[in-house]
C-alpha cells in the first residue's frame, strides 16, 4: 500500500469515527433542535414580505446578559443571488428606558461557527459563548444589539458563507427587524462589528450599508482578524487545517452561486468526500472531533484543495469576487489584528492597510502583539465598542495610515494588551 493510500484509509477510519462521534452529538441534542425548528421555518407567504420585516420573536433566557433581555428573532432577509431568504438572530435589549431619539444600534457578524443546524448561535444551549464580554459593555453604553445567525445557518440552505453581499444582506436586515422587537426602540444611526468570518461581513456591509440600507446611517464599522483578503488568504492556507475547515463550508455553499467554477478540478477527491461532517461540525461548543480529524489529515499531507485553488482562473475570480473593497470616503472603519494568528495571516491585513489607506480609507488600524485569532476576538471587541460608540457623537479619529504594517518583529501602532484586558 502507497503512503498516499494508507493516508486516505486513516482518512477513512478517522471520518468514520468521526461520524459516529457527530452522530452520538446529534441524538442528545435531536430532541432540543426538533422543537426549534418550527420557529426556524419561513412561514408562508414570506417572499411578499419587505427584508428586514420580523417574522417571529420569543424571550431567549438563556442569552440573558446583566442589563438586558434577550429575544430569539426571524427575519426576512436576501441571498447572494437576489432571492428570498430567512435568517434567525439574537436581539439584546437593554433594561434602562430608551432616549427619546431611540437608542444606539449595534449589528454584531459572529465567526466560522459551522453550518450544521445546531450550530446558528440563536439555537445553541449556551448562545453566549466565550469572547462574548463585549455584551453587556455595549448594553450598558445603551447600545440595542442584533445578531444575526446568517441565512441558511439553522434556517432553510443553501448557507452563505462567505458570501458578502449575503452577509451584508442579512446584517442590515437584522437592523431594521429591531424595530418591532419588544423595548428595542432602535435609533436611525447605527454601526456594525465582526470577527474574522463576521470580519469579512462587517467590512462587505461597510461597503454596501448605503446601498442595501439608505434610509439609516452607518457611522462605523469594526473588523477583527477579519477574512478580508481572501485571495492571499487561500493562498497562504489552501494546504492546511484551516483550508479544510474554510474549504469545506466554502464548497457546501459557493457552487450554487458560483457554476462557472469546475470543482472537480480545485477540489481534492478526500475533500468531496468528507467535506460534509467537517462543514457542519459546530465550532466553540463540544469537541468538533471532524474538524480535528481535518486538521489531522491535512498535518499527513491530504489537503483539502487539489493544489492552490486561486491558481484557477475561475475560482481566483470568485474569490476575488467575495474580496471586500475599501468603505466609501467618510466612514470610519476599526481593524484589529493579532501578530500571532494562525487563522488569518497577519501579512493579508497589513496589505489591506497598505492598500486601504491608500485608496482614502478612513481607517484606524490597530495591531496586537502576539496575540492569536480568538484573543484578538477577546481583546478586540471590548476595544471597538466604545470606539464604534463614540462614532455617534463624536467626530472620526484621524487615520491611523502613517504607521507601517508590522514586519518582522511588532512596530508601528501596536496596543497594549495588557492594559486592554485590565
Amino acid at each position: 500500500m502507497s503512503i498516499k493510500t494508507g493516508i486516505l484509509v486513516a482518512l477513512g477510519v478517522i471520518a468514520a469515527g468521526a461520524g459516529l462521534t457527530a452522530l452520538a452529538h446529534r441524538v442528545a441534542d435531536a430532541h432540543r433542535q426538533d422543537g426549534l425548528d418550527a420557529f426556524y421555518a419561513a412561514p408562508d407567504g414570506f417572499e411578499e414580505a419587505a427584508p428586514g420585516t420580523l417574522l417571529r420573536v420569543e424571550s431567549l433566557p438563556d442569552a440573558d446578559v446583566e442589563g438586558a433581555t434577550a429575544y430569539r428573532i426571524l427575519y426576512r432577509s436576501v441571498r447572494e443571488d437576489g432571492s428570498p431568504s430567512v435568517s434567525g438572530g439574537i436581539a439584546y435589549v437593554p433594561a434602562q428606558p430608551a432616549p427619546t431619539a431611540g437608542r444606539p444600534v449595534l449589528a454584531w457578524a459572529h465567526g466560522t461557527i459551522g453550518l450544521g443546524r445546531g450550530c446558528a448561535p440563536s439555537r445553541r444551549k449556551e448562545p453566549v459563548g466565550p469572547g462574548r464580554e463585549w455584551i453587556p459593555q455595549a448594553v450598558r453604553l445603551g447600545f440595542a444589539v442584533v445578531a444575526t445567525d446568517y441565512a441558511g445557518l439553522g434556517t432553510a440552505g443553501p448557507p452563505q458563507y462567505l458570501l458578502g453581499r449575503a452577509e451584508a444582506h442579512d446584517v442590515v436586515n437584522a437592523v431594521r427587524a429591531l424595530d418591532d422587537v419588544p423595548g428595542a426602540e432602535p435609533g436611525r444611526p447605527w454601526a456594525v462589528m465582526g470577527h474574522s468570518q463576521g470580519g469579512h461581513a462587517a467590512l462587505w456591509t461597510a461597503q454596501l450599508a448605503a446601498e442595501l440600507m439608505p434610509e439609516r446611517e452607518l457611522v462605523g464599522a469594526g473588523a477583527i482578524a477579519p477574512a478580508a483578503d481572501l485571495v492571499r488568504i487561500v493562498g497562504a492556507q489552501w494546504s492546511t487545517g484551516i483550508g479544510w475547515g474554510v474549504g469545506a463550508e466554502v464548497y457546501a455553499s459557493w457552487p450554487a452561486v458560483t457554476p462557472d467554477v469546475d470543482y472537480d478540478r480545485v477540489v481534492s477527491d478526500a475533500g468531496r468526500r468528507w467535506y460534509r461532517p467537517v462543514a457542519d461540525a459546530c465550532l466553540g461548543e463540544g469537541i468538533p472531533v471532524p474538524t480535528i480529524a481535518a486538521m489531522g489529515v491535512a498535518a499527513l499531507g491530504v489537503p483539502f484543495f487539489d493544489g492552490n485553488p486561486v491558481a484557477d482562473p475561475r475560482m481566483y475570480e470568485a474569490v476575488a469576487a467575495q474580496t471586500p473593497q475599501p468603505p466609501p470616503d467618510g466612514l470610519p472603519l476599526m481593524v484589529l489584528q493579532g501578530t500571532g494568528d494562525s487563522v488569518i495571516p497577519p501579512a493579508t491585513n497589513a496589505a489591506l492597510q497598505v492598500e486601504w489607506c491608500g485608496a482614502g480609507a478612513d481607517l484606524t488600524m490597530v495591531w496586537l502583539g502576539g496575540v492569536g485569532h480568538i484573543q484578538a476576538l477577546q481583546v478586540g471587541a471590548v476595544t471597538v465598542v466604545p470606539w464604534l460608540y463614540a462614532r455617534f457623537a463624536d467626530p472620526p479619529p484621524d487615520p491611523s495610515c502613517d504607521w507601517p504594517p508590522p514586519v518582522g518583529q511588532p512596530q508601528g501602532v501596536l496596543a497594549d494588551v495588557g492594559s486592554i484586558l485590565d
